[in-house]
């Protein structure tokens, strides 16, 4: 399961450095560094330009681009938070982006992204670089002071002092490769852990925001409890109380049929069992749909690794957790990874699928991933869509990463508070 830069300078600094985060922060604060450069150019010309009334046009690639950024240090990329506009026009795109927060949000973070961030990466780099810098220093000066100024930097290639500093430079190339690697990893990973805060900070859903986000999924799941209450009301009227009813014909029958003799009655008590066990069964499977009795009793990972043993397909469980969780986070949780257990064998031809879970920071992330054909979009109306909602209605986030041939990833992050 995917942590983020924090989590893991937090858990091992040193484990930090032998892991693929170094990597991942360099890079985005290189990244960074291209980006701010354009966006040092690019924001006065795009005032100048738009004249402020387009101006968030013009500055709307940049800051998609920095939302996907945010993604080299572990979580998703960060969510649009723009509502779209009430009609299909310019002049409506323009007034719904004007009166949001978060477009002036978007410019001031363009402006220090051009400015002070970009600052904070160079210095991030040239501090990394610094032992090697002062190590090719020391050479230079050394390689000056043994010939008189006059030779060339590389005092090894003298036959008269090769062999006297070939061992001391080669060990202090050494050491000043080290120290390089180890100095660049952390300086970037502090400037990336600051860019990626304030990224978060002014390109995230403001309060304002959240709120109307919060409306629209509650206004949703009214109308899902609705759907779904409705749904349970046909199930009982047509599938266990017919059979129930059945059942009460067939009783009947068979009570008559003892006045005349119990040969008679067998068949229609036989049949009566059976309408039984069907009833029986129908209401359990209705039952389950509706809240798992071992989600209520044990929690969600024994209801998780029970869920798992009912498919064909193998499902690994590692679910960790340090106790029982907030009855809403573990139904919306245990709902979430039924749904992609169930997308996951129906639909992507899966032959293994993994789910890991466990409590970071306050909150419960959960990963089902497996080695189907991938492809997957929740926007063509998966079931994951409407568990949307109620995700959304605990400020939790979900997300699915399904490239063309896979594998597919369902993330859940749930505040445990929720």
């Amino acid at each position: 399961m995917d942590v983020t830069v924090a989590e893991a300078l937090r858990r091992d600094p040193l484990r930090f450095l032998v892991s693929t985060w170094p990597l991942r922060t360099v890079a985005y604060v290189l990244t960074g560094v291209a980006s701010g450069v354009i966006a040092m150019v690019w924001v006065p010309v795009a005032l100048v330009a738009g004249a402020f009334v387009f101006t968030p046009v013009l500055t709307h690639p940049l800051v998609a681009v920095e939302r996907r950024r945010v993604s080299f240090l572990g979580g998703p990329a960060l969510s649009d938070p723009h509502r779209p506009p009430d009609r299909a026009t310019v002049t409506a795109w323009l007034r719904a982006r004007h009166t949001e927060a978060v477009t002036w949000r978007e410019l001031a973070y363009l402006v220090l992204h051009g400015s002070v961030l970009l600052v904070v990466n160079v210095i991030a780099v040239l501090l990394g670089w610094a032992p090697a810098l002062i190590y090719l220093s020391g050479v230079a000066n050394f390689a000056t002071s043994a010939v008189g100024g006059s030779a060339p930097l590389v005092p090894a290639a003298r036959a008269d002092v090769g062999g006297e500093v070939a061992v001391p430079l080669v060990g202090g190339a050494a050491l000043a490769v080290l120290a390089t690697a180890v100095l660049l990893a952390y300086t970037t990973a502090v400037a990336a852990l600051v860019h990626g805060a304030l990224a978060r900070l002014l390109l995230c859903p403001g309060a304002e925001a959240r709120v109307r986000s919060l409306m629209r999924s509650r206004a949703r799941l009214i109308d899902a409890f609705e759907s779904e209450r409705r749904r349970i009301e046909r199930d009982l009227h047509d599938g266990a109380q017919q059979r129930l009813l059945r059942l009460g014909m067939t009783l009947v029958t068979a009570q008559l049929e003892l006045e005349h003799g119990p040969d008679a009655a067998r068949p229609l008590l036989a049949r009566a069992a059976e309408e039984a066990r069907s009833a029986l069964a129908e209401l359990r499977e209705l039952v389950r749909g509706i809240h798992p009795r071992v989600l209520t009793d044990l929690g969600l990972a024994a209801a998780v690794a029970e869920l798992a043993g009912g498919f064909a397909v193998p499902v690994s469980v590692e679910v960790d957790l340090p106790g029982r969780l907030p009855a809403p986070v573990e139904s919306t949780a245990y709902f979430v990874i039924a749904e992609a257990l169930t997308n996951a064998a129906r639909h992507a031809a899966a032959t293994e699928i993994q789910v890991t879970g466990r409590v970071t920071g306050g909150a419960l992330t959960v990963e089902t991933r497996d080695n189907g054909r991938g492809g997957a979009d929740p926007a063509r109306g998966t079931g994951l869509t409407g568990l949307s909602d109620r995700v959304d209605a605990l400020a939790g986030a979900i997300t699915v990463t399904s490239p063309p041939g896979g594998p597919t990833v369902v993330r859940l992050e749930l505040p445990c508070s929720a």
